[in-house]
């Protein structure tokens, strides 16, 4: 899969439609809303927003959203900036951008692209059922 052809965003945190960030509402009006999904994958909690990790074993699963974005570069370089891994960002950059598969409602495996934390987490709660939403 060539990494230019990746058109979905899979969000689990602040960019899900419903948390009410201005940033998700940016991201709703141009992109086209895709629907409920899964991620292999740990979230941890960050405070006021949450990072995603590899998962350690087959049943740990991240609750998300997929977008499909459109065709235009400077949608991605938005979200790069968002999460702080744009090139014009000082490194070491908290998130960098991955190309992954998520699991749709369907169960339908779609390659996507998403935000993998890469600080250290070792003072930072698991979300154990992994949904940023449902975490308390």
């Amino acid at each position: 899969m060539r990494a230019d052809s990746i058109r979905h965003l899979f969000v689990y945190g602040t960019l899900r439609q419903a948390s009410g960030s201005p940033h998700a509402e940016w991201l709703h009006t141009v992109a086209r809303q895709k629907g409920r999904a899964t991620l292999a994958g740990r979230l941890i909690d960050l405070g006021s927003y949450p990072g995603l990790l590899p998962a350690m074993n087959s049943n740990q699963r991240v609750i998300g959203e997929l977008v499909e974005l459109p065709d235009d570069a400077s949608v991605l370089d938005q979200l790069d900036r968002y999460e702080g891994c744009h090139p014009d960002d000082p490194e070491p950059h908290e998130y960098c951008r991955i190309v992954c598969t998520a699991t749709d409602e369907d169960g339908v495996r779609v390659w996507c692209w998403t935000y993998l934390f890469q600080w250290p987490t070792e003072h930072n709660k698991i979300i154990p059922n992994g949904d940023w939403f449902s975490r308390d």
